[in-house]
């Protein structure tokens, strides 16, 4: 059950980590913050935090027990907690890339934080090899179970891509859209924008 963890980490989740992750409110995520070398299972606006490392969320935590499920186990906090800790190494080595697009992010996690949007999922970056950064945060509108995954670059330069779908049914996308706000907008502004823009897909009302 365990995933590959080819870079050493100073990070250890416990079955205490795993235990507050599964009890606190919606949108909860379990972190590594950088500043102080502390696993912490927090609320959303806490999570989105540039100096924290999104281990895993709520969701990815009973998604971790449906696989136990599946093979006929039950998933003990001490085994979630290994998988866990394997999994935070897995994230420590994209973690120099992941940090500096926490920064480019903050203020677009931070609007969609306040209309009920969590992150649901540790962002992925992409392989760095020419180009911009890039990265795709995962979010979800609070009592929904739609999924919108955001790509963005560095300074948000090249389109913004929006994929909503209904974990149903990935097949067909709700959206999927390519939002440019280069030009004269804003870092804030431009923020702003997508961050509407992304809350529109998630809508099941839209």
């Amino acid at each position: 059950m365990s995933t590959s963890m080819p870079y050493p980490t100073p990070i250890h989740v416990t079955p205490d980590h795993v235990a507050a992750l599964r009890e606190n409110g919606p949108g909860t995520c379990l972190t590594w913050d950088e500043d102080t070398g502390r696993v912490e299972a927090v609320l959303p606006r806490k999570a989105i935090v540039p100096t924290r490392m999104i281990i895993a969320s709520q969701r990815g935590l009973g998604e971790l027990a449906d696989l136990y499920t599946a093979e006929g186990r039950e998933a003990a906090d001490e085994d979630l907690a290994r998988d866990l800790t394997d999994l935070a190494g897995d994230w420590w080595g994209d973690w120099p890339q992941v940090r500096a697009m926490n920064l480019v992010c903050e203020d677009l996690r931070s609007h969609l934080a306040d209309w009920c949007v969590y992150l649901t999922a540790a962002p992925t970056a992409e392989p760095y090899r020419r180009g911009l950064p890039r990265m795709t945060d995962y979010y979800r509108l609070a009592e929904c179970d739609r999924i919108a995954q955001v790509t963005v670059t560095w300074a948000f330069e090249e389109p913004t891509r929006i994929l909503s779908h209904d974990p149903a049914d990935r097949a067909r996308p709700v959206a999927d859209l390519a939002l440019r706000t280069g030009g004269t907008l804003t870092h804030r502004a431009a923020s702003d924008l997508i961050a509407c823009t992304v809350w529109q897909a998630l809508d099941v009302n839209a």
